[in-house]
């Protein structure tokens, strides 16, 4: 290949990934535009369930890593990734799975909060995700590439799953956390009760963002050494979503941090 072959190559996938940049940017802006309207709450009035409007977006991305793939997973792998995103988006925003697997407090009320269900359900579904995917892969009677269609069909659903984890972002803005501020001083805490929640606080959103910048890298690279279908729509999208509905995960966790400690 000759220097200028190499750089114009180079030039071609400088602007592909600006591309993909700015789809991340873009899914970023509309996930905190989201958040930011208050949702719809339900359930106990002391200790309602919300479902919060970013679960819009969360739907959107799973849709939309089905239709734009750049994974070679087939039609099957796409379903059942698709599948786990919805159950995930279940889990995040009901309490069913909470009210089986969580005890009932002295007053015969729910006593875990959303995202504790949230997570619990994460983990059996990707319990479910990796048994499924390797079975899949040991029923194929040509296991070529095998290597490559397991993590394609795990880190698909992984995405899936995550992209559920949107749904907590409220409870990460600074918005949620100056209302929570102003409740506490309400009910009498103490200041060194509510230092250790602003504490919490911040280091949740730092990680959580320092999450999103590393993720925001890592997607250069695998622009970079994308190999999806031939035949595959404009899989950079999918590729750009990635990294955002893989954030969620790190958003349901820094949330759960916050309301546990």
């Amino acid at each position: 290949m000759t220097a200028e072959k190499a750089t114009a190559q180079e030039a071609t996938r400088k602007v592909a990934f600006a591309k993909v940049l700015a789809i991340q940017i873009i899914a970023y802006v509309v996930l905190v535009a989201l958040a930011l309207v208050p949702g719809m709450m339900y359930g106990d009035a002391a200790k309602p369930a919300a479902v919060p409007f970013t679960i819009i977006a969360s739907l959107a991305m799973v849709v939309l890593l089905v239709v734009f793939s750049p994974f070679r997973d087939g039609v099957a792998g796409h379903v059942i990734a698709a599948i786990a995103g919805l159950l995930s988006a279940i889990c995040a925003t009901t309490v069913m799975l909470g009210n089986v697997i969580f005890p009932a407090g002295l007053d015969g009320g729910k006593s875990f909060s959303m995202e504790e269900a949230w997570i619990a359900g994460v983990g059996g579904l990707l319990i479910v995700l990796i048994i499924v995917s390797f079975g899949r892969q040991m029923a194929r009677e040509n296991r070529t590439h095998l290597i490559r269609s397991l993590s394609h069909s795990v880190v698909e659903g992984v995405a899936m799953i995550a992209s559920a984890g949107w749904c907590f972002l409220p409870v990460l803005l600074p918005t949620t956390h100056s209302r929570a501020a102003a409740m506490s001083a309400a009910s009498g805490a103490t200041v060194d009760m509510f230092s250790n929640v602003t504490t919490t606080w911040v280091v949740a959103a730092i990680v959580t963002v320092l999450v999103a910048v590393a993720l925001t890298v890592c997607s250069y690279f695998w622009h970079r050494d994308a190999d999806p279908e031939p035949d595959a729509r404009s899989p950079w999208i999918g590729l750009a979503l990635l990294p955002v509905m893989l954030t969620g995960l790190a958003v349901g966790l820094a949330a759960l941090a916050i309301v546990v400690l």
